[in-house]
């Protein structure tokens, strides 16, 4: 799922728990402590269809009480790449599981508790800062489907395509997540524009960057955590946005570049408890 800005005053001021078992959504000064009905789910737009193969092998599906929550990426046999965000009110780590090594949803593929996850310290709901997670699974993913990515080493510059794939909405007035999985090619986006873009609703902190063709291409909900790829490297985490193919405003990105001592580190920590 990827996180939503809510722009409506009304709603934010009727809205004032988060109910556990929701998909989150984004208030413009409380970043995801509101939720919207869990019928609302997200996806790849402007996309095309592919499969596990094609992709890369990399992608994952990750499960919450057997709901499908969020993508992520493999970085190795037993370590997956998410989103930070992907966990708020979802703390009970026997209840996650991942699939791997599948192109729809209704396939079994590998699936494969997760044993533990970490989010940085430094992770703030209110404005998504450091939005990402490692998560260790209790036993290695191997086969024909299945290949691990390399953190990123490309420079980001304006313009670069990158690969965003997952089985998010089609649209954001979709009511359903789509079980097949689809890709689709993102251009990196001038920060400083994506900046005043967002400047009275969200804070963009130097662990972000901005993605997308505007009003054409984008991630979606149940898109969130997964990963943003080019030359087999992920660069980015799929974070937030408002709305999805917005007119307005890209989708926004966790810099993987900039959170990368983060990962390195815990990597380091949780493949000790082999």
């Amino acid at each position: 799922m990827r996180l939503f800005l809510v722009l409506v005053a009304a709603l934010l001021a009727a809205v004032n728990h988060v109910h556990a078992q929701e998909n989150l959504t984004i208030d413009t000064d409380m970043l995801s402590k509101l939720v919207s009905p869990p019928s609302v789910y997200s996806r790849v737009i402007g996309g095309e269809y592919t499969t596990i193969e094609k992709l890369g092998g990399y992608l994952v599906a990750m499960r919450y009480r057997n709901d499908f929550i969020c993508g992520g990426g493999l970085l190795a046999s037993r370590i997956v790449l998410t989103a930070a965000h992907c966990f708020l009110g979802r703390e009970l780590v026997q209840r996650w599981e991942v699939q791997a090594g599948i192109t729809s949803l209704s396939q079994n593929g590998q699936r494969v508790e997760l044993a533990e996850y970490i989010s940085p310290s430094a992770f703030r709901e209110q404005d998504m800062h450091m939005d990402v997670a490692l998560g260790l699974l209790s036993r290695p993913v191997w086969g024909r489907n299945i290949m691990h990515l390399k953190l990123c080493t490309t420079k980001l510059t304006f313009g670069l395509q990158l690969t965003v794939a997952g089985w998010g909405l089609i649209n954001a007035k979709a009511s359903n997540y789509q079980t097949h999985l689809r890709k689709v090619n993102v251009p990196i986006l001038n920060r400083k524009q994506c900046l005043a873009t967002y400047m009275d609703t969200v804070n963009l902190t130097d662990s972000m960057f901005c993605a997308g063709v505007l009003g054409k291409k984008d991630a979606c909900t149940f898109d969130s955590g997964g990963p943003l790829v080019i030359n087999n490297q992920v660069c980015g985490i799929v974070s937030f946005g408002i709305g999805c193919a917005s007119p307005k405003y890209p989708g926004v990105y966790t810099d993987v570049s900039f959170v990368k001592p983060f990962i390195q580190r815990t990597m380091a920590v949780l493949l000790k408890k082999r």
